[in-house]
């Protein structure tokens, strides 16, 4: 075992075909699962139980990734974890990416640690032109937004340190709250460091990414965060760069 307190997030809706195989696949590589119930409505629920994760948050209605994420981090954080790995339910993520991350996560000293968002950057970068755009489109805002360079802002493969994290209220309950919660945290001063990992992209694959309604909430949130960079987050980074020397 890993020598920090982490555990594996992995948030799922109607992944009944995937969703048992990836719990257990982490369980036998000897991590903690904390699996999230995000309204399923099939026999995904089920399916998570018999794979028998360590931790499970499961509510009747389908709220959005973001929203289970939230409730995933804090339950993470109620039971001793300060470090948790988001993996998605639909196959796509590798157990040797999750091992990259977290093998540089061990190499930061304490306190960066705990004040770094580590993202799996993805060696084929969506299944589709739509998933493509709409990454290079948030790369961008994000660079406009920090100052900050990542190639892969849609990446949900990500370590994230949990302490400060639960202390903000974010507004983002969809895919819109993975551009939001880098832009956020980089503001209060958080790295963001990108590992490069492999992804898979099965025949049977779920994915709830819908092209035009969530493209435009992640389209929304940009504009907001665009906004608030100008009066709120260049500011509060150079005081968090003025305090930290």
């Amino acid at each position: 075992m890993d020598r920090i307190p982490l555990c594996f997030i992995v948030p799922f809706f109607n992944n009944e075909k995937t969703v048992g195989a990836v719990i257990k696949s982490i369980k036998d590589a000897g991590y903690p699962v904390l699996a999230v119930s995000d309204g399923s409505t099939d026999s995904s629920l089920e399916k998570a139980r018999q794979a028998n994760p360590d931790y499970i948050v499961s509510y009747p209605e389908n709220k959005g990734k973001g929203y289970a994420l939230r409730q995933g981090f804090r339950s993470a954080l109620s039971e001793g974890f300060r470090y948790a790995v988001v993996f998605d339910a639909d196959g796509q993520h590798t157990l040797s990416g999750a091992k990259a991350m977290i093998d540089k996560a061990l190499e930061l000293p304490e306190d960066r640690r705990r004040r770094t968002i580590i993202v799996g950057s993805r060696s084929r970068r969506g299944a589709d032109g739509g998933g493509k755009f709409a990454n290079n489109f948030s790369n961008f805002w994000l660079t406009v937004q920090t100052g900050k360079r990542l190639s892969d802002t849609q990446s949900g493969m990500r370590l994230y340190p949990l302490e400060k994290i639960c202390k903000v209220n974010f507004i983002g309950r969809r895919y819109e709250f993975e551009t939001e919660i880098l832009v956020r945290m980089a503001w209060r001063g958080f790295d963001l460091v990108e590992v490069p990992v492999d992804v898979l992209y099965p025949e049977d694959r779920v994915t709830h990414f819908r092209k035009g309604a969530d493209f435009a909430r992640i389209s929304l949130m940009n504009t907001f965060l665009t906004g608030a960079a100008v009066f709120y987050g260049y500011p509060r980074m150079l005081m968090e760069t003025l305090r930290r020397k």
